[in-house]
C-alpha cells in the first residue's frame, strides 16, 4: 500500500490512543496523582473544619446533648496520652499466647460443628509419654548452646540415660526415619487426624519407614547423636504441620 498524507497523522494518533495502543502519557499521569493528593488534603481539612463548627455550635447552643458532645470532644483533644506506657503495654503483650488461644478457639468451634473432640483432649486421653525423665529444655525460643544466639526450639528435651527404651506415644505409621545433621538419628510417626510426633538424638532406630506401630511399642533407643550436648530425647508434637508445645498435651516431669 502507498504512504498516507502527513496531515492525517494527528487524526490516526488520536484513534490509536483511544484504543489503548499507545501508552498513557506519564506526565499527565503524574498530574492526576498530584490532583488526587491535593483533593485528599482539601477533603481532610474540610472534615476538620466541619468538626470544629459542630463543636463550636455545641458550645453556643447549650443543651444536655450538645454539652455531652462538647465535653467529650474537648477531652479527646486535650487528653495527654502516656505513649511510653502504651508502648510498654504493646511490647509486653504475649502475641504467641494470643495466637495459641485464637487457634484453640477456632479449633473448638470447628470441632463443635463436626462433633469431634479437640486434638489436645484426644492426645491427653489416648497418648502416653515416650519415656520417663526430667524435662531439661522446654518448647519455644531459647539461646542455642552452640551458637549463643536465640533460636526456636520446636520440641522439648527429656534427660535420659543412653540406650533408654523410647516408646511410641500412640498407634500410628512410621512416616520418616533416618539421620539428620542436627537431630541425629530420628523418627517421625504419623498418628492420623493431622497429628505427628518426632523422636530425635537417638542411638538406635528399631523401626522402618511405612511400618505400623502400636501405642507403647519400643521404636528406638535414646542417644547423643547429632547436635547434642549430652544423652537425651528430643521430642516434638506437630498438628497440621505446625509444632505445638508438648507440655500442653502430655504430662512431662519438670
Amino acid at each position: 500500500m502507498g504512504s498516507y498524507n502527513p496531515q492525517y497523522r494527528e487524526y490516526y494518533n488520536s484513534i490509536l490512543n483511544k484504543r489503548g495502543v499507545y501508552p498513557k502519557n506519564t506526565k499527565n499521569s503524574n498530574i492526576k496523582k498530584e490532583d488526587f493528593i491535593t483533593r485528599r488534603i482539601i477533603r481532610d481539612l474540610t472534615g476538620v473544619l466541619i468538626l470544629f463548627i459542630i463543636v463550636l455550635l455545641c458550645k453556643i447552643v447549650i443543651t444536655p446533648t450538645t454539652q455531652k458532645v462538647y465535653n467529650y470532644s474537648k477531652k479527646i483533644v486535650n487528653e495527654n496520652f502516656d505513649y511510653k506506657k502504651v508502648f510498654e503495654t504493646v511490647k509486653a503483650f504475649d502475641f504467641k499466647e494470643f495466637k495459641t488461644k485464637s487457634q484453640d478457639y477456632i479449633e473448638k468451634a470447628i470441632n463443635k460443628i463436626n462433633k469431634k473432640e479437640p486434638v489436645k483432649q484426644v492426645v491427653k486421653n489416648d497418648y502416653e509419654v515416650p519415656c520417663v525423665g526430667k524435662l531439661v529444655s522446654e518448647f519455644g525460643e531459647r539461646v542455642d548452646p552452640f551458637t549463643g544466639k536465640k533460636q526456636m526450639h520446636n520440641g522439648v528435651d527429656i534427660a535420659v540415660k543412653e540406650n533408654t527404651s523410647i516408646k511410641v506415644c500412640a498407634d500410628g505409621k512410621v512416616k520418616e526415619c533416618g539421620e539428620h545433621k542436627e537431630l541425629g538419628k530420628y523418627i517421625v510417626i504419623d498418628h492420623g487426624e493431622g497429628i505427628e510426633t518426632k523422636y530425635a538424638h537417638l542411638n538406635e532406630i528399631l523401626v522402618k519407614k511405612d511400618q505400623k506401630v502400636k501405642k507403647g511399642e519400643n521404636i528406638a533407643k535414646s542417644g547423643n547423636t547429632g547436635k547434642s550436648t549430652g544423652p537425651h530425647l528430643h521430642f516434638e508434637i506437630m498438628y497440621m504441620g505446625e509444632n505445638k508445645d508438648p507440655k500442653d498435651f502430655l504430662k512431662l516431669a519438670m
